[in-house]
């Protein structure tokens, strides 16, 4: 007898792009870039076609803007920093395969508050870290939900 147990995570709701819309391409930032590989991660759990090929996409999430930013949001004893406000902001926009803009330019945020223990800097930094990585993954969950409710009908697609 074989038992299996999982934790429970799940995808919150799947991104169905209607046919001819895919392969899509994430552009405007490196394909290293910790957001790019979150796009990756997650549309390729959604099952999306991605591309690396501009020819051959479709649609192309365009990233034109990418800030972070580190702010003390509450001081402490002798006025040290007990806790920061991280923030991690976008600016995309969804192009057709001819390069012409159909969505945005959409900007969305992320922001954090991460305590901070002057005593424990290396734990503190991995932390912000730790909190960052997440804030992308929301962001890109955040990017595949406007694709998968922006109305591809309007927009003529070419099929490969």
């Amino acid at each position: 007898m074989m038992i299996s147990a999982g934790c429970g995570f799940q995808l919150r709701g799947k991104v169905e792009l209607p046919e001819g819309v895919e392969p899509l391409l994430i552009g405007g930032i490196q394909s290293s870039d910790q957001l790019a590989i979150e796009l990756r991660n997650l549309l390729g759990a959604y099952g999306v076609e991605l591309t690396e090929n501009a020819s051959a996409a479709n649609f192309q999430i365009h990233i034109l803007q990418q800030k972070k930013d580190k702010r003390s949001a509450t001081l402490g004893q002798k006025a040290k920093v007990a806790e920061y406000q991280l923030t991690e902001e976008i600016s995309f926009e969804l192009r057709n395969a001819k390069g012409q803009r159909v969505l945005g330019p959409n900007r969305l945020t992320e922001r954090k508050i991460m305590p901070n223990d002057p005593n424990k800097v290396v734990s503190t930094r991995d932390e912000e870290n730790l909190l960052r990585r997440e804030m992308l993954q929301n962001l890109a969950a955040k990017i595949a939900r406007q694709l998968r409710n922006f109305d591809y009908a309007s927009q003529p697609v070419t099929e490969q």
